[in-house]
């Protein structure tokens, strides 16, 4: 008899399988901490990868943009921001010239209380922390078009600093292949015009369905990648700090340096420890997205969904564990199942595009080849 014990929302569920029914179970390379969090950030900081050291960058700095994952991405900001902050002082940095910037890109922001949880109470308190708003025109600035036409409008703060440091995590993501990194920047510091402009490249034009390059792990031929990489020209970022969690979300490693070069090696990492051969599929596959805050709204939970759709035969079924204790994630993404008709679907998608119509697309793809069963709190 094979036992699980899988997350969901900040408990468990617990439940066996016969071994005549049990295939395999999926699941990231083993790994733990070889020293503390500090001892990892401190390693990081001292070898960085492509770039001058981090006091030589930071030490004439007159004012300091950081920008940290919001809610939905756990990464130890709360440990390594005080070392980071620590240096910035030494180097003579006024903490009132500071600031932190939530990369919410399109999500909600956050309350006092998830603000704590994010940056640590005695940041929160001491530097000022602004949450990015999308919608926000007044806080945006434009700054002109990349190549595959995305107008970039990014937050003002981001421009007004004279140094900004980029610091979160690496993970793998369903269509952009990898978050963090440059993603922090665009779309987690962008206006709705340039996120929705660079996430309609999710469709492929011909047949409406998604771009085979806008997959989890692809980089090279993926066309939101290639643009959010093109609009980096318009975008200061000076330093990249970047860790790498374990499924129990303990800091196990970390890479500074150059946005660009320090995020591709944070990404082999991440492949190495969480790409997963599927040598068959299964007739079904329980899945469970990792607990909170991972499943904390559905937009958030389906990535497991579509990591899950991989390993499950067609007309089988996905038994998804998700709290979504923050409900559905957006007030966009339900409006697009109000179109029936395939065809019409993906038209609409070409023609008004909309952010989380993605999320929308890949969701009814999956519906029309096996069938999910969600365990959830939405009604």
């Amino acid at each position: 008899m094979a036992t699980f014990n899988l997350a969901i929302g900040t408990g468990h569920t617990h439940f066996e399988i016969s071994d005549p029914c049990f295939l395999s179970a999926l699941q990231p390379k083993a790994i733990s901490a070889q020293t503390s969090p500090q001892s990892i950030a401190l390693q990081a900081l001292e070898n960085p990868v492509a770039s001058e050291q981090f006091d030589v960058i930071f030490k004439d700095t007159k004012n300091l943009a950081i920008v940290v994952p919001d809610k939905t991405r756990n990464s130890g900001a709360s440990l390594f921001l005080p070392i980071l902050l620590g240096r910035i002082r030494d180097l003579g940095v006024l903490e009132s010239k500071v600031r932190i910037i939530l990369a919410n890109g399109t999500h909600v922001g956050h309350s006092a209380e998830q603000i704590e949880r994010i940056v640590g109470s005695e940041i929160a308190q001491r530097i000022q922390v602004i949450d990015h708003d999308c919608h926000d025109t007044d806080s945006l600035t434009r700054l002109g078009e990349t190549k595959s036409g995305t107008p970039i409008f990014i937050n003002r703060n981001i421009l007004e600093a004279d140094k900004v440091l980029v610091a979160g995590t690496a993970i793998h993501h369903y269509f952009a292949g990898f978050g963090g990194g440059p993603k922090m920047l665009n779309p987690g510091c962008a206006g709705y015009e340039t996120i929705s402009k660079n996430h309609a490249l999710t469709i492929d034009p011909q047949s409406g369905w998604l771009h085979p390059g806008c997959r989890s792990g692809e980089i090279d031929s993926n066309p939101v990648q290639i643009d959010i990489a093109d609009s980096l020209r318009f975008i200061p970022a000076h330093f990249l700090f970047e860790t790498i969690l374990s499924d129990s979300a303990q800091i196990v490693a970390a890479f500074a340096g150059n946005l660009m070069a320090a995020h591709r090696r944070a990404c082999e990492m991440v492949d190495a420890l969480y790409k997963v051969r599927i040598t068959e599929k299964a007739d079904l596959v329980i899945v469970s997205c990792g607990g909170y805050p991972k499943d904390i709204n559905f937009i958030q939970a389906h990535k497991s969904l579509h990591n899950a759709f991989y390993a499950v035969k067609e007309g089988g079924v996905i038994l998804a564990l998700a709290e979504c204790r923050e409900g559905v994630g957006s007030q966009t993404f339900l409006e697009w199942f109000d179109c029936k008709d395939d065809e019409l679907f993906r038209e609409n998608l070409r023609r008004n595009y909309k952010v989380n119509g993605t999320t929308a697309l890949a969701l009814k793809m999956k519906t029309r080849s096996v069938k999910i069963v969600f365990v959830s709190s939405l009604p």
